[in-house]
Formats: C-alpha cells, structure tokens, sequence
C-alpha cells in the first residue's frame, strides 16, 4: 500500500478529519505534502512520494509529463523543483510546486509505479517547449534518444502534433540533429 493517501479517502476508512488533524501535526506521525494530501509515514517523502502526491491532488485525469515522466521511464536527466503536469482544459487546482499545463490533447497514459506518466516523445517535447537555452534542448531530446526511449520519427511527430507554442528552438534543435 502506498504511503500516500487523500484525506477523503482517509475518512472513507473511518478516521475522523480530528483525527487526521491531529496526526499531521508537527509532533504527529503523519505530514501534509499538499492540500488534501497526508504522506502518513515519518520519514522524509520521496520523489515517488511527492509524484503520488501530486497525481492524487491533481486528479485521475491528470498526467506527468516532463523531467520526471522521462526519468521514470529510464532517461538521464536532472530534475527539476516543481513537477510538471498535464490536465484538462478544466482544471482548476493549482499549487507552487506543481507546473500544471492545461491540454485539449491529453496524451494516453503509460503506467508505471502506480503513477500516470506522458509517452517519452509528449514528455520530452513538453520539458523541452519550456527552455531557454538551445544547449539544454538538445540536451533533453539527445537523453531521451539515447535512452531509447522514442526515435527521432516519434518526436518530428509529435512536434507535428503540439501546440506551436514555445516550439521554435525545438524546431531547430530537430532539424539539426535529426534532419527529416
């Protein structure tokens, strides 16, 4: 069973919202990660920890893209403070650790230690739209290669396939290393 549970299903069990109070605070057993959401072990979480976390806060709709999708699926790449998250257009919850990206093409999800995770060429493409240095773009799409993770083919398609929006160094990243 994993450590990490909503409060609502923590009351489905039959504690009290007492008695999950009093259990995550400061001298209790359990800790708040995120609003709604008890790691109800003492020791620090995990990032496995902190992703569970934060799929339970953002729904079961919700999907993990980026950094921690690819390192999940066996690339080397570090990651970042914040996770980042694909929703539906209708999402609505929020939180400063998380990055949530409101999509109208929700990727099908891989499963993979009980988290929803984005296809390699959707996540690598997701955390690469989002950089600034052409350096580190080249970077994440060469990681996600390497790792055979998805093939040269699968990112020109999904770039085919995604917003145009903070595409351009991608683009030419693509085009560059791997000509079509």
């Amino acid at each position: 069973m994993t450590p990490v549970a909503t409060t609502a299903d923590l009351r489905k069990s039959g504690l009290s919202s007492r008695e999950i109070q009093h259990a995550c605070t400061p001298a209790g057993p359990w800790q708040r990660l995120l609003p709604g959401v008890v790691l109800t072990k003492q020791s620090p979480p995990t990032r496995l920890d902190r992703l569970r976390a934060v799929q339970s806060f953002t729904g079961p709709a919700s999907v993990i893209t980026g950094a921690d999708a690819l390192v999940r699926q066996g690339a080397a790449l570090p990651l970042p403070r914040h996770v980042h998250v694909l929703a539906g257009p209708n999402a609505r919850r929020a939180h400063p650790s998380i990055l949530l990206e409101r999509t109208t093409r929700p990727p099908e999800a891989i499963r993979a230690d009980g988290l929803r995770l984005a296809p390699p060429a959707r996540a690598a493409l997701d955390l690469a739209r989002r950089e600034q240095n052409p350096h580190a773009v080249v970077a994440i799409l060469d990681a996600v290669v390497d790792a055979r993770l998805c093939t040269p083919g699968e990112l020109h398609e999904e770039l085919r396939l995604c917003s145009r929006r903070g595409t351009a160094l991608v683009r030419q990243a693509l085009r560059h290393l791997y000509p079509t």
